[in-house]
């Protein structure tokens, strides 16, 4: 089983008590190699349509990453979680070379 697959499994909303404030409505796991060729996973939180930028409180994200840390910690994955904060209509919006 891919270590997100397992991850996906415990890192759950319920799971990981963010705080109220950080309008996280799912997280998406995956199995990444990152740049020094090591296995990591990339983490990506996705936020409310309704968020701004300017709502969200530097805090509240690295309760969020400290979180996803811990959880993984807790159940014996020791790969380091890189953890991003995207809308749904950011990560589906065309891919524009010129901007």
């Amino acid at each position: 089983m891919a270590v997100a697959e397992q991850a996906r499994e415990f890192l759950t909303l319920d799971q990981l008590h963010l705080p109220p404030s950080l309008p996280v409505v799912d997280l998406e796991i995956e199995d990444y190699v990152d740049w020094t060729g090591d296995d990591a996973l990339r983490i990506t939180a996705i936020v409310d349509e309704s968020a701004r930028d300017e709502d969200l409180k530097a805090r509240d994200v690295f309760v969020l990453k400290d979180a996803v840390r811990a959880g993984l910690q807790r159940h014996g994955i020791d790969l380091f979680p890189y953890v991003f904060l995207a809308k749904r209509s950011e990560l589906n919006a065309p891919f524009d070379e010129d901007e």
